[in-house]
């Protein structure tokens, strides 16, 4: 592997590093300026976003949103916006180049690979750099030869590479071993445009995921999708200090998924992964704190709109917010007073029993409050009841909108 590749793959999750990593890969090609590096789903696409592209050529600016989002993403701009936006505009419908490189992927198909295109007089004749578009647009800008090069069907959705090198006013061109190489490795600078532009994006989103979070009034934690823990919020972290929380140190401390973990929490994460909420009472001492589990999707509620791989947790006192979860459980479900009453004793830890000795009702008359509440909030069991109360209380006030709310 050549150095200067390797210090590429070495700079990944290093911004500062990442662009003189780049700089330096060009100028091991004897290379003067770096042309750009974009990710994007095909030359089409580019091509599509080369204005936008002009418009924003800070590569910070285009780093914020994973590939899953579909959007191509800027690595590098060495050239002028001016010269960028001339070239999206009119440059490549004329340039032999850009022909050359559509050539070359039309002949790849679907199929995985890497094409290469240089003007270097090495490859193509000398008249090809002294057309009228060579003097309308590279002599400007002092560039002399070029080498372009792409990937083909990268299985992410904007992870196909493409990367240009300039020489400015020289006449010599890339050698064929040069070429020959910059093909080779290729796939080695693909990988690492594709990892640098998705740990910045976690790390973007993440860092504006962990700022929102410290704003809310519920404990939220944060793992990855091994069960690591990424970020606990201050909440979090209060509820974990009191000597009784023994749970919820526990599943601080270490992943969820180890063998050492609660079997209970372990299976409620692997529902987590596969997009499915849940709820449980944290076990042992923990009395009255809740555990609400939420797929990615749903956390769009809490105004946290975060796509990065995990999972996310809401830990919540039985007490905080019930009331009003109830009231809008009530609204939406229909509910009689005094099957709002039974569901506000449930949610505050009390027992069916317990409510109908507190009420001085017989247990077969609560029994048949608990039916009806089960049949108006199609819920099979109390736990799953409990749990969609909870869900309840994480919307903030102001927030809730009961037209989100299935009415039945």
């Amino acid at each position: 592997m050549h150095q200067a590749l390797g210090d590429l793959l070495g700079s990944v999750a290093d911004d500062a590093r990442w662009g003189d990593a780049l700089a330096r890969y060009a100028a091991s090609f004897r290379a003067d300026l770096l042309g750009g590096a974009f990710l994007a789903r095909d030359l089409d696409q580019l091509a599509q976003w080369g204005a936008e592209f002009a418009a924003h050529p800070v590569a910070d600016y285009w780093l914020q949103s994973p590939s899953s989002d579909g959007a191509p993403a800027l690595l590098a701009m060495g050239v002028t916006p001016e010269a960028a936006q001339r070239y999206a505009t009119h440059y490549r419908l004329q340039d032999p180049l850009w022909d050359d490189a559509m050539a070359q992927r039309a002949q790849l198909g679907a199929a995985a690979g890497v094409w290469v295109a240089t003007d270097a007089p090495v490859q193509a004749m000398r008249s090809f750099r002294r057309t009228e578009i060579y003097s309308d647009f590279l002599r400007d800008y002092g560039i002399g030869t070029r080498m372009f090069g792409g990937s083909q069907g990268a299985s992410h959705p904007v992870g196909n590479l493409f990367l240009s090198v300039y020489r400015q006013g020289d006449d010599e061109g890339f050698a064929p071993e040069e070429v020959g190489r910059f093909r080779a490795e290729f796939g080695g600078v693909q990988r690492a445009a594709y990892l640098h532009r998705e740990m910045q994006a976690l790390r973007a989103r993440t860092q504006g995921l962990e700022s929102l979070m410290e704003q809310m009034p519920m404990g939220l934690l944060f793992f990855d999708t091994a069960g690591r823990l990424l970020h606990a919020n201050a909440r979090a972290r209060l509820l974990s200090a009191r000597p009784e929380s023994i749970a919820l140190r526990t599943l601080q401390r270490g992943p969820v998924l180890a063998s050492t973990a609660d079997a209970a929490l372990r299976a409620l994460f692997l529902q987590s992964l596969q997009g499915r909420s849940g709820c449980m009472e944290l076990p042992g001492p923990d009395a009255g704190l809740l555990l609400v589990t939420l797929p990615l999707s749903d956390l769009a509620a809490l105004g946290l709109h975060h796509r990065a791989p995990g999972v996310a947790w809401a830990v919540l006192e039985r007490s905080l917010g019930a009331e009003a979860a109830v009231a809008l459980a009530r609204q939406a479900y229909r509910l009689s007073p005094s099957e709002s009453d039974l569901l506000l004793a449930l949610m505050r830890g009390q027992t069916p029993q317990d409510f109908a000795d507190a009420r001085g009702s017989r247990i077969s008359t609560v029994r048949t409050q608990m039916s009806a509440l089960l049949a108006k909030t199609r819920t099979q069991r109390q736990q799953d009841l409990v749990a969609l109360v909870a869900r309840l209380m994480l919307l903030a006030p102001g927030q809730v909108s009961l037209q989100d709310i299935p009415v039945v």
